[in-house]
């Protein structure tokens, strides 16, 4: 093959691998992005042996969520990431500091209007400054997908469900 030739010039060796199944669906990259596209990031995380990661700088948001009382830090990510399904996951972030639990948005926030999709992260137990930095987002599991609430009170209730929910999930 091509990669075989590229292989010899440039030193390295290339193995080939048959087709690999879980003994029930074949694991392909294509089957992988499926399920992330569909927000299944636990079976995709099953298919790839690690869960899926996005990672991104964290820029300025609008602030929404800290006046919430849920502070997030919006990640610009790449658009050619395999960006999951719009909704919320239970995930770990890593940032310098180390690694949190956290509760991810993802989607076009209908409650205050619909906009350009965001990729939105509520780090539990942390408490600080973590705009410019990198972080890494690790989705552990889908808990819901994305809705509008009737006003932000709602909304408020919710996340505190989700919180609940997912520090259940990622203990």
């Amino acid at each position: 093959s091509a990669l075989q030739r590229i292989g010899k010039v440039m030193g390295f060796q290339v193995h080939v691998v048959g087709p690999v199944s879980d003994g029930q669906v074949p694991i392909s990259s294509t089957e992988i992005r499926n399920l992330i596209a569909a927000g299944r990031v636990r079976e995709a995380a099953e298919m790839l042996g690690r869960y899926h990661q996005l990672n991104g700088l964290v820029v300025t948001g609008d602030d929404r969520g800290k006046k919430l009382g849920f502070p997030t830090a919006n990640l610009d990510v790449r658009e050619q990431c395999a960006i999951p399904a719009a909704g919320v996951y239970a995930a770990y972030a890593s940032i310098s500091s180390g690694r949190y639990s956290a509760v991810v948005n993802i989607g076009f926030r209908p409650t205050f209007g619909a906009g350009e999709r965001t990729v939105e992260a509520h780090l539990l137990d942390f408490g600080g400054d973590l705009y410019g930095q990198e972080m890494v987002v690790e989705f552990v599991e889908r808990l819901r997908g994305e809705r509008r609430f009737p006003h932000a009170v709602a909304l408020c209730a919710q996340i505190e469900k989700d919180i609940t929910r997912a520090r259940e999930i990622l203990q």
